[in-house]
């Protein structure tokens, strides 16, 4: 009896290698968003308002928050691009009884990109995701003067910040992973006052206060909108 060639065999194994590439990839997470269009948001009652240095833990803490923006309206979005960021207004600020302005330089013209990853966990109808876009000067009493963006060794310019959007209360949080906010400039003052903002270049600043839980740093939205995924 004849013996076949094992390479007789190669064309079934190629057969199947290729059907395995010609499986589909599986579907990228949608949306659907209702009603859409422009809101705004004021601070929640139950909301601790803060930009937190996590490297030294040191919190700003604010009385007030407004936040306005836009979604996307329909079924079957995109997470990308998904809405945007006008305004961010951290006002009543302070840190160890230092007054600090916070000045974020979002506006209609220089909007902060909105994308969503997923909802986490599911059925909790909470949100994650990011904005993109963002920059930010921190100006205390004393005269010290934070610029705040993306890590200057990866080229500076805007960075970004972990939100997250819960449609059961319309809460939305800064208090979220992801964050991407590092300190690049600093002035003298910063280190040189006993009382104050005391941060340093390369440290990373968080606009959730003083943790991740979804009620920090976060506004109701209105009109309410209402995100859900399939």
């Amino acid at each position: 009896m004849k013996h076949i060639p094992a390479l007789l065999a190669a064309p079934a194994c190629v057969v199947a290698a290729a059907g395995l590439l010609a499986a589909p990839a599986q579907a990228a997470t949608t949306f659907t968003v209702s009603p859409g269009g422009a809101w705004s948001g004021t601070r929640a009652a139950d909301s601790s308002v803060g930009i937190r240095d996590a490297v030294s833990n040191q919190v700003v803490l604010c009385t007030d928050l407004a936040v306005s923006g836009s979604f996307k309206s329909g079924t079957g979005l995109s997470g990308t691009n998904i809405g945007a960021l006008t305004t961010i207004a951290f006002t009543g600020c302070k840190v160890e009884g230092v007054a600090v302005t916070a000045t974020i330089h979002t506006s209609t013209a220089n909007p902060a990109p909105i994308n969503l990853t997923g909802e986490f966990p599911v059925g909790s109808t909470a949100f994650f995701g990011q904005a993109t876009n963002i920059s930010l000067t921190l100006d205390d009493a004393n005269g010290c003067h934070v610029e705040v963006g993306a890590k200057t060794l990866n080229g500076g310019g805007p960075g970004f910040t972990g939100i997250q959007y819960r449609s059961s209360d319309h809460r939305l949080s800064f208090a979220a992973g992801g964050k991407g906010l590092f300190v690049q400039t600093v002035t003298p003052q910063c280190s040189s006052e006993p009382e104050g903002l005391e941060m340093n270049v390369f440290e990373r600043i968080s606009l959730g206060g003083f943790g991740d839980s979804i009620t920090d740093s976060s506004v109701f939205v209105s009109p309410a909108q209402t995100i859900t995924s399939p």
